[in-house]
């Protein structure tokens, strides 16, 4: 059986207040109106996509925004919810009734699930490789990470967590948890030996946590396994070499310290961005046309009485200092970026950044400019 093509993954690093999702959410509809099928997953759990977008309650399980037609894509979105997500994982195991009831209640899955919206970068992984699971017909998957540099664990932890989870003592429980039906005398023999062993330890121990702990795993163990297989599916994807990193700055200075020490952790990670992303400069023409444009806007209206000229008001030439200053960072911050490697430039614009909510043309518009400077 031949493997499925894995859709491009793209995936946006940046600090808070950056546009980081913004962006995510425009570059995704340019390529839904440029006929790609796309999936955008926010793994933030500030759920800003929601509002990026625009478009009422986005559900952990898939949004459809874009329905595909015979001149665009579609595009589904999803913000990460990772209570959620196990639910839907246990539910997919299709336990009886009475183990369902008996795992939701269970006192450790409790404690696992009150924990469990804590392990974004541990699951974020999962969801993304269920993905392909539930659309298979992608061809592009955006991921709008969580801001600041832990974000950057979702790009090693299947590797991390494969480790921990690939070992000996879950190969036996694998074994030990397979389906009775299939198992010969010999096997159900050493399985109730197993079961045995493990009730007398838990009562050895004055409490039953050993127990308790075991009751869990065989009750997970259909889901624990599904996860496996998804973050070795994960895995393979974030390596693939077809994988987009954009790192997603501001003009501040906070901004692009938090990108060189992104840059700085992918590197030590064996990976590089694929472009830097500076968003919201000054738009070059500005930067052009400003000393003449100001030159030629200046006052010189003489006074009645003496003859002289007066001064320009104070007001413009606090907004020549603003400018100026800016355009100085500005320069500065790209000098910085360039070390990193590609750096991309997105000017500010006024029909995005004076609307209170945005629609899919504005972010269509913003997305097709992020796509016409990105390399290839």
């Amino acid at each position: 059986m031949l493997e499925r093509k894995r859709p491009r993954l793209h995936v946006f690093f940046g600090a808070g207040g950056v546009g980081k999702t913004t962006l995510s959410a425009g570059y995704a509809i340019h390529l839904a109106q440029s006929g790609r099928n796309v999936g955008l997953l926010s793994i933030d759990p500030a759920r800003r996509l929601q509002s990026a977008l625009g478009a009422g309650a986005i559900q952990e399980s898939g949004t459809q925004i874009m329905e595909r037609t015979p001149t665009q894509g579609s595009l589904h979105a999803a913000m990460l919810n990772l209570e959620d997500s196990l639910q839907r994982w246990i539910a997919e195991a299709h336990l009886s009734a009475a183990n369902s009831e008996q795992l939701l209640n269970h006192p450790f899955y409790k404690a696992v699930a009150q924990k469990i919206a804590t392990a974004i970068e541990t699951l974020a992984p999962v969801r993304m490789a269920e993905w392909l699971e539930m659309y298979p017909d992608t061809d592009d998957l955006i991921i709008d990470t969580a801001p600041g540099l832990h974000a950057v664990d979702f790009i090693d932890r299947p590797e991390r967590m494969l480790a921990f989870l690939d070992s000996k003592i879950l190969e036996w429980l694998k074994w030990f948890a397979g389906d009775a039906q299939e198992a010969n005398f010999f096997q159900k023999t050493i399985r109730g030996g197993a079961q045995m062993i493990l009730k007398g330890l838990g009562k050895a121990g004055g409490e039953g946590i050993l127990l308790g702990l075991a009751e869990l795993l065989l009750m997970l163990d259909q889901v624990l396994f599904r996860i496996m297989d998804r973050l070795a599916a994960a895995r393979l994807w974030l390596q693939d070499p077809q994988t987009r990193i954009y790192l997603v700055c501001a003009v501040r200075d906070d901004s692009v310290a938090v990108v060189e020490s992104l840059a700085s952790i992918l590197q030590a990670k064996g990976m590089q961005a694929h472009a830097t992303v500076l968003n919201r400069t000054i738009p070059p023409e500005l930067i052009t046309e400003f000393p003449r444009q100001f030159s030629a806007n200046k006052s010189t209206t003489a006074l009645p009485s003496t003859g002289s000229v007066s001064t320009p008001p104070r007001a413009q030439d606090l907004l020549q200092d603003y400018i100026t200053a800016m355009i100085a960072m500005q320069s500065e911050l790209e000098a910085r970026l360039q070390n990193k490697g590609r750096v991309v430039l997105l000017p500010v614009l006024s029909d995005l950044e004076d609307k209170s909510e945005l629609r899919l043309t504005d972010l269509a518009s913003l997305g097709s400019i992020l796509a016409r400077q990105l390399p290839c």
